[in-house]
């Protein structure tokens, strides 16, 4: 399945505060994730988590990416949570 998410953020409620940096596998592998969410925590002085696997999917009426369970549309992502 092909994709339009790229490295990005999750915010809470869309628009607060950030919740996780999300890729999908199809374009990162365990470690470029790791070394873009290093680069992402320096300049942003973040605390991550360790680095999960889960499944995203585009939802379409209300125009953005969520976590999902695997199934039609997901697809494979990884996250790693931020800890203020």
């Amino acid at each position: 399945m092909s994709t339009i998410l790229d490295f990005c953020t999750f915010y809470a409620e869309g628009h607060g505060a950030p919740l996780n940096l999300v890729a999908p596998k199809s374009k990162y592998t365990k470690e470029e994730f790791l070394e873009e969410c290093n680069a992402e925590a320096a300049e942003y002085e973040y605390a991550l988590g360790e680095v999960k696997e889960a499944h995203c999917k585009w939802f379409v009426n209300e125009r953005f990416y969520s976590f999902c369970k695997p199934g039609k549309g997901a697809f494979p992502v990884w996250y790693c949570d931020i800890n203020p």
